[in-house]
C-alpha cells in the first residue's frame, strides 16, 4: 500500500463536492478509476427515484475463493461544497468552513487505494466486489433501492464508522412516522368554542409520548413541530414527525401502537382527526458474533495491532439493507470522528490501517 498515494487519494476525493442527491461528479470519477483498474463496472439508475442525479455503482474483480463485498457511500452532509482538507500533526481537517466528508470517503478511499495495490502487486485475491452508493445520509436511500442481482458475495463489510477496530454486527429496525392532526378554524376571540384545537390535540399526543431511551433496547424521539395560522385563529392543522428505533422487532410495533394510541385518544379529547403515516426505514440487522466474516475481521484487526471488539449501535448504515437482501453485512470504522459537523477529522494513521484492513480481507 502507498500511503502518499492513499492521502492525496482521499484528499481529491472530499475536494469532490458530492453533498447528498448531487453527487454526479463523484460517481462519474470513482467508475473512471474503476474501469481504469480494469474491474467489471456497472451503474444503477435508482437515483432518479429519489431526486438524486448520482448513481450506485457495482463492480468486480474476480479472482479464487468466497467472494467478498465492500460497500462505502460517496454523498456526505452539508456544508459539503467547496471542501478545503488540511493536514495538521498527522490529522487531516476541514479548514472550519465546511465538513471535512471523511464520512463517508475515508471508506471509498480505503476501497481504492486497496484495489490499486492489490492490481499493482498481481498477487493472487480472492473475488472482490465492490458497492458504492448514494443518498445514505438522507434515509439509506442508495442501499434501500440498489439492484443486488449482480452481487455474488454472501458477506460484505461496510466501512461507515467511527473507531478503528469496532465490528458492529447489531443496528436497529427504525420507523419515521409523520402525524397530522386536523381541527376546525374559528375565531379565537368571537367563537373559540367552535373551533377544534389541531395545535393542543398535538400537543397533548406529544407529552403522553416518551421520548429518549425506552428500556434496554428502544429509542424514540419527536424532532419536528409545525403549525400554520394566525394568533387570533383557533388552528384546523398540526403536524409533527417522530422517530422510533428498535433491536427487537416486536417492541417496535408495540411503541408504534402505543404513540398512535395517545393521537386518538387525544383527538379524541379535543374534537380532531388525524393521520398516522408510518414509513418503516430499515429491519433489524444482526450478524452473529461466531460467523466466519466476524472472526476474518477479527484477524485481520489483530494482525495491524488493533483491538477488535464487537458492539451494537444506534446508528444506521447500509449495512442494514445489504443484510435485507441476504447478505451478512458488518460495518467497520474507519477512523472519521466528529462526523456530520466542521470539526470533523481523521488520522493519517486510521486512515491508512483501514486500508491494510481491507487489502488483507481482499487478499
Amino acid at each position: 500500500m502507498n500511503i502518499d498515494r492513499l492521502l492525496n487519494r482521499f484528499m481529491d476525493y472530499v475536494r469532490c463536492d458530492s453533498e447528498s442527491r448531487d453527487e454526479l461528479g463523484f460517481c462519474e470519477k470513482l467508475e473512471a478509476e474503476l474501469r481504469e483498474l480494469g474491474m467489471e463496472v456497472r451503474r444503477d439508475g435508482c437515483g432518479s427515484e429519489f431526486g438524486s442525479n448520482g448513481f450506485n455503482i457495482y463492480a468486480r474483480m474476480d479472482g479464487r475463493g468466497d467472494p467478498l463485498l465492500f460497500c462505502a457511500h460517496m454523498d456526505t452532509v452539508a456544508p459539503g461544497k467547496g471542501i478545503n482538507p488540511v493536514v495538521e500533526d498527522g490529522v487531516i481537517r476541514s479548514d472550519g468552513s465546511t465538513v471535512l466528508g471523511a464520512d463517508d470517503k475515508s471508506g471509498v478511499a480505503a476501497i481504492m487505494e486497496a484495489l490499486a495495490s492489490l492490481a499493482d502487486s498481481g498477487d493472487e485475491h480472492r473475488t472482490v466486489e465492490v458497492l458504492f452508493t448514494i443518498s445514505e445520509e438522507v434515509g439509506l436511500l442508495g442501499s434501500k433501492n440498489a439492484d443486488y442481482s449482480p452481487i455474488l458475495s454472501r458477506s460484505a463489510v461496510v466501512l461507515d464508522s467511527s473507531s478503528v477496530g469496532c465490528i458492529i454486527n447489531n443496528a436497529p429496525a427504525t420507523v419515521r412516522i409523520s402525524a397530522r392532526v386536523h381541527g376546525r378554524s374559528a375565531h379565537a376571540a368571537v367563537a373559540p368554542k367552535t373551533g377544534a384545537h389541531a395545535l393542543k390535540a398535538a400537543c397533548a399526543a406529544i407529552a403522553a409520548m416518551p421520548c429518549g431511551y425506552v428500556g434496554d433496547d428502544t429509542v424514540m424521539n419527536v424532532g419536528t413541530m409545525a403549525c400554520p395560522g394566525k394568533t387570533n385563529i383557533v388552528p384546523a392543522l398540526a403536524e409533527f414527525d417522530m422517530e422510533i428505533r428498535s433491536f427487537s422487532q416486536e417492541e417496535l410495533e408495540a411503541r408504534i401502537a402505543q404513540s398512535e394510541a395517545a393521537l386518538r385518544e387525544a383527538c379524541a379529547e379535543f374534537g380532531t382527526t388525524y393521520e398516522f403515516i408510518v414509513d418503516r426505514q430499515t429491519e433489524v440487522l444482526y450478524v452473529d458474533p461466531t460467523s466466519p466474516i466476524v472472526e476474518e475481521l477479527r484477524s485481520a484487526f489483530v494482525s495491524l495491532g488493533r483491538t477488535p471488539r464487537v458492539e451494537r449501535t444506534y446508528g444506521g448504515s447500509d449495512a442494514t439493507w445489504l443484510h435485507k437482501n441476504g447478505i451478512a453485512a458488518l460495518n467497520v470504522g474507519t477512523g472519521m470522528q466528529a462526523v456530520h459537523g466542521v470539526s470533523e477529522h481523521i488520522a493519517i494513521a486510521d486512515l491508512a490501517d483501514t486500508a491494510r484492513l481491507v487489502e488483507r480481507l481482499m487478499r
